[in-house]
């Protein structure tokens, strides 16, 4: 109660309001901790103590709750990194995440690495309707990747017409495989 009547106090309250908010949170006590440290407006710091006691749906809903739009990205992509890793391996809540934050090539990169060819092209394809993504030369790489691997996806299935239309829009990585469709096509023909 006394440390709570010193908030509004200077820098040395704070410091020490601080210091009993680690010392909680040391202990055992990561709730009254977190709470402490958002009283003295250390909800960024209160983030990040929850996120490495393993609390990350606690720490993303502080960060929206509590911090400004950049803190709170860098909370969520936080989040983001851990859900990809190779322990924790939940990629598909990373994507809602990243749609959450509006890392539309991020989605679109996660999706291919995933072998999800036909979502991510399709979710490319509506991205670049709506320009919602920055088309600079890296993003062109990854964009003609993930068509050049869904009109194989496609082609391998039999869909011909399909796998043209998007080998067409593959770039450099898409005249190959549009050269074997043709082939294909006259093959037939023949």
């Amino acid at each position: 109660a006394c440390l709570v009547t010193t908030v509004t106090s200077s820098g040395p309250s704070q410091s020490t309001i601080k210091l009993v908010a680690t010392n909680m949170i040391a202990n055992g006590k990561l709730a009254e901790g977190v709470q402490l440290l958002c009283l003295i407006d250390k909800a960024a710091d209160a983030c990040r103590y929850l996120q490495t006691y393993g609390e990350w749906n606690r720490a993303a809903w502080l960060a929206k709750v509590r911090l400004n739009a950049e803190e709170c990205a860098d909370v969520l992509k936080r989040w983001v990194d851990h859900l990809c890793s190779p322990q924790i391996n939940q990629k598909s809540k990373a994507i809602l995440v990243l749609l959450s934050l509006g890392c539309f090539m991020r989605v679109a990169e996660m999706l291919h690495s995933m072998r999800h060819f036909d979502r991510a092209a399709l979710f490319l394809e509506a991205c670049l309707k709506y320009g919602t993504i920055e088309v600079n030369e890296d993003a062109k790489k990854l964009i003609h990747a993930i068509f050049a691997d869904y009109a194989r996806s496609l082609k391998s299935l039999g869909f011909k017409q399909a796998a043209i239309l998007f080998a067409t829009k593959a770039g450099v990585p898409g005249k190959n495989l549009l050269s074997e469709l043709e082939q294909q096509k006259e093959e037939v023909k023949e």
